[in-house]
């Protein structure tokens, strides 16, 4: 039973760099029966239509589908299912899948941390939960999934006997935004900071002058912690590994991480960055800048039109603007992106019948199709936009149906986001620097081979001593080789060793 080896992690997600690809156009693969054409060269089973099936669709995201998404009720009317999708803020998704498979009520489809969950789907796959999608889109020739299990760049997520999970990909681009209150640098008469410092004395100047009330709060994060240590890529130079001396080190026991942590503990310590940083979630962290009380927020780039247009209705004189390049540290502008492979979603096969089994399939075909890919992250022509003169003209549905610069949720399992790519102004400014400034991970979880069982207990101790470094409860000098040590002892040194073994067949 898979319960028996879980425990739970806090998800630590970053938002990130990739490539939009495959145009197959699947819709072919059902007829007007409802089944597969019996004439087509490839596989020969057929998906009938005929029965509803409820499918239960686990998903992260900033907020809930509503009961008559037009995205939903066409995908249902399509497949004759009843898609339930059920959605939870990114920084409890991790803990509450966890809990769902401890307590036997798995979702249909769901997603799992490459960082901090690929124990989930090692385990899944030994006790024979997940459906083998090279089985599927070969024995019902689904020419979207083929060409997704084919792409080049994925061999990592490939067994030698089929493929049981299928990474998602974000379009080109989708980085961090540091949105500040440009109104209040106005009235202070300062100019946009430049550098780590430069930040650290706009953030002093917004406390020292009550710019967001007695309570002010200079710095938020939507994404909490994991938002705000992911600055530490300005000091290290490095996301997730880096080289020391030639070899390839954790980033968070290289020495410039250090460097960071000290800085980090001097924000907190004087009361420049949110002190709630370690309990709140992205809602409150978003309440807190919308009110009016927080400065600066760091968040996801889909949620800049959401922030600009709620902050416009409360305050009509507030005016933002975005922090573009990122204030240097030592190792410069560098922002944290992202592989382009990214999150991968599985089907559990257990206890399903094939005919349900085939039904998802087909679903997850067409999100992998020209059509479908369009359709997430645009939405429906005629109901979520328009064109005029060769530009789509959005309607209030798009709003409601369309997360803005993302696309629909149901997205984040397929090619996503071609939607993040369609920005003007400043947010087409960000990405186009990220695209020069962003640092991406070296390579995927999937790089430690068997190591990868020890990342739970490496990022158990890493989040226990790290809260106690920027909050003060330890003093970073005096008990940095005890953390290195303990993070070694935890499993770090044999992680390291399998990542210096792995890497050498690439020439990294």
């Amino acid at each position: 039973m898979i319960a028996r080896k879980i425990t739970a992690l806090t998800l630590i997600p970053v938002l990130a760099i990739s490539l939009f690809g495959c145009s197959n156009n699947s819709a072919s693969s059902l007829d007007s029966a409802g089944t597969k054409n019996p004439d087509s060269a490839a596989g020969t089973g057929k998906i009938s239509l005929a029965k509803k099936y409820d499918i239960k669709w686990f998903q992260w995201g900033p907020r809930d589908i509503q009961p008559d998404d037009a995205i939903i009720k066409y995908l249902n009317e399509k497949f004759n299912v009843n898609i339930k999708v059920e959605r939870i803020l990114a920084k409890e998704y991790q803990k509450n899948l966890e809990l769902k498979i401890a307590a036997g009520d798995m979702p249909d489809v769901f997603r799992y941390s490459l960082s901090s969950g690929a124990h989930i789907y090692s385990q899944l796959k030994e006790d024979g939960f997940l459906m083998n999608f090279t089985e599927y889109a070969d024995k019902y020739d689904l020419k979207g999934l083929k060409s997704y299990i084919d792409r080049p760049g994925t061999e990592e997520f490939r067994e030698e006997n089929g493929v049981f999970q299928l990474p998602s990909r974000k379009a080109s681009v989708v980085p961090n935004v540091m949105v500040i209150r440009q109104d209040w640098l106005d009235q202070l008469g300062l100019k946009k900071p430049t550098t780590m410092d430069e930040f650290k004395a706009v953030l002093k100047a917004f406390k020292d002058n009550k710019m967001g009330g007695a309570n002010t709060v200079p710095v938020t994060f939507a994404l909490g912690y994991g938002a705000f240590l992911g600055l530490s890529t300005g000091f290290t130079g490095a996301n997730n590994w880096g080289k020391v001396d030639g070899k390839w080190s954790y980033e968070t026991v290289m020495p410039q991480y250090k460097s960071f942590l000290q800085f980090a503990r001097e924000l907190y310590g004087e009361g420049l960055i949110d002190r709630e940083v370690f309990t709140s979630n992205e809602a409150q962290a978003k309440s807190k800048f919308i009110t009016g009380s927080a400065g600066v927020i760091v968040a996801p780039t889909e949620r800049y039109v959401a922030i600009e247009k709620d902050l416009a209705e409360s305050n009509k004189n507030a005016k933002l603007s975005l922090l573009i390049p990122m204030p240097k540290g030592p190792a410069g502008d560098t922002g944290r992106v992202d592989a382009s492979n990214t999150e991968p979603i599985v089907v559990i096969k257990k206890d399903r019948d094939e005919d349900f089994l085939a039904r998802v399939a087909a679903i997850i075909d067409y999100t992998h199709s020209e059509e479908g890919i369009k359709i997430l992250n645009y939405g429906i022509e005629g109901v979520h936009y328009k064109m005029e003169n060769g530009k789509m003209v959005r309607t209030a549905l798009y709003e409601r149906d369309i997360i803005p610069s993302l696309g629909h949720l149901t997205a984040m399992t397929s090619d996503y986001s071609l939607a993040a790519q369609d920005v003007e102004g400043a947010l087409k400014e960000n990405v186009e620097y990220s695209l020069k400034s962003g640092i991406a991970p070296p390579f995927t979880a999937l790089t430690y081979g068997t190591s990868k069982d020890l990342v739970p207990s490496i990022d158990k101790k890493y989040n226990e001593w790290i809260i106690n470094f920027v909050t003060g409860a330890k003093d970073i000098n005096a008990n940095w080789d005890q953390y290195v040590k303990e993070m070694n002892d935890a499993g770090l040194s044999k992680l390291t060793a399998a990542v210096e073994q792995n890497t050498k067949k690439w020439g990294k």
